[in-house]
């Protein structure tokens, strides 16, 4: 439940291709998930929340990545530091409650297989 999360999860999770992640990455030095010992990159639940703050200021707000950028840095720097704290902490709940209600919902389907059989 708690990551780490390996490239296809993240893919599915956030709904975009692996050419979009790359590409982010590349262009935004703050994204940066750790590598696994065989080389694949593993993201975090706090990898995911920033992942999916850039993925809301891309295709909601309609911003460049520079601008996305410049976004990220003013939320964690100055006025705006400790409101970033908080909805990262949030958005960080969010997440690792959606895998847990996923974790839950196989359980329970799992259950449900095994009751019928």
């Amino acid at each position: 439940m708690g990551g780490p999360y390996h490239s296809g999860e993240a893919q599915k999770i956030l709904g975009l291709g692996e050419h979009v992640l790359r590409h982010w990455e590349r262009e935004l030095p703050i994204l940066s998930p750790s590598r696994s010992a065989f080389g694949r990159r593993e993201y975090s639940v706090a990898d995911l929340a920033l992942l999916f703050r850039v993925r809301h200021l891309v295709r909601v707000r309609g911003l460049t990545l520079s601008q996305v950028m410049e976004t990220l840095l003013a939320e964690r720097s100055g006025k705006g530091e400790q409101a970033s704290a908080m909805l990262g902490q949030v958005r960080s709940d969010l997440i690792k409650s959606y895998f847990a209600l996923c974790e839950a919902y196989s359980r329970l389907d799992v259950s449900k297989k095994t009751v019928v059989q």
